[in-house]
């Protein structure tokens, strides 16, 4: 079991080497981005290091009361959270069992909110007592939903039409899956107001069920 981190942990440390500081100096230059400092100096942590170092000589702010240490950063690399420089902690709840296709969970609840685990608590010993509950997944999928303003409404349909037809998807899906290492185009829902069309992507998350 991991251990909490300790108060020396919260204490942002300098710049471990003279190497390290001549990036710092880098990244505040903008010579280096700072979303490519993983990639730089192959080491998760000090990538992390170096950034909150470049960003409060950058903001001249302290980051001091924001935890470094104790923390897996390759764990999150091109995951989820760019640029982290640093993490919270969030007090962890449980609540449970829950009933669910025949099988119990213990749910683990991360939040700040009074209540909300022992309501949710609440909620599955009544399901538990009914006999439990039996999910069924209707339709998967996660959206993203842009707008365009054209000069007119003519051209704002002709970007519809183009949309909508089925010839044209495999395109669309080619340009849309590169922008996600795990997002893959299932569909595009288009309408129009005026001269704005609002687009609706639906994509799978490289989450498989079943």
């Amino acid at each position: 079991m991991a251990c909490a981190p300790s108060i020396a942990d919260h204490i942002i440390p300098a710049v471990s080497s003279a190497e390290d500081e001549e990036i710092v100096d880098l990244v505040v230059k903008g010579t280096i981005p700072s979303y490519a400092l993983e990639e730089q100096v192959g080491d998760c942590k000090r990538a992390v290091r170096i950034r909150r170092e470049a960003l409060q000589r950058i903001t001249r702010r302290s980051l001091q009361g924001l935890p470094l240490a104790g923390f897996g950063y390759g764990s999150i690399l091109k995951q989820c959270c760019e640029m982290p420089v640093g993490y919270v902690q969030i007090p962890v709840g449980i609540a449970g069992p829950l009933l669910l296709d025949g099988f119990e969970y213990i749910v683990p609840t991360a939040t700040t909110e009074g209540c909300i685990v022992a309501s949710t608590n609440r909620g599955f010993k009544g399901i538990y007592a009914s006999g439990g509950a039996t999910s069924t997944i209707l339709r998967d999928g996660m959206t993203r939903a842009p707008v365009v303003r054209f000069p007119s409404a003519s051209r704002a349909c002709h970007l519809k039409f183009f949309l909508d037809n089925p010839s044209n998807f495999q395109t669309l899906a080619d340009e849309f899956n590169k922008s996600s290492n795990f997002a893959r185009l299932q569909g595009v829902q288009c309408s129009i107001a005026g001269k704005n069309l609002y687009m609706r992507f639906s994509c799978t998350t490289g989450v498989p069920w079943g």
